[in-house]
């Protein structure tokens, strides 16, 4: 499984974070996780791997780019990292956008709440 992470910058839930990963992983094997390198639920998705020995692909917005970055970089994550799945924790219009575009490509979306 090539997971994309997405979520909120203020996601901190560590203990579902580790559990819906670790659910995941003993379902499906995870092969590397990517992530847009933001704090919150990226954050957080990093720190699993490390504890897991998961490959990472963290995926940081070129902020040079304007307010347009991170849409830019979602789509980028999406076109180039081909993750099969989205795992999406709670998060705001990033977020949403992410899920929005992988829905549209056709990409299973596992929302965590």
């Amino acid at each position: 499984m090539r997971l994309l992470v997405t979520g909120g910058r203020n996601f901190t839930n560590r203990d579902l974070a580790f559990s819906a990963l670790d659910k995941l992983d003993a379902e499906n094997c995870i092969d590397v996780v990517i992530h847009g390198a933001a704090r919150g639920a990226d954050t957080e998705a990093a720190r699993w791997c490390a504890v897991r020995g998961v490959p990472v692909w963290p995926c940081p917005a070129d902020w040079s780019l304007g307010k347009a970055a991170g849409i830019l970089r979602n789509q980028w994550m999406l076109e180039n990292a081909s993750p099969s799945h989205v795992l999406a924790f709670p998060g705001g219009n990033g977020t949403a956008d992410m899920v929005r575009r992988a829905r549209a490509a056709s990409i299973p979306v596992i929302e965590v709440q």
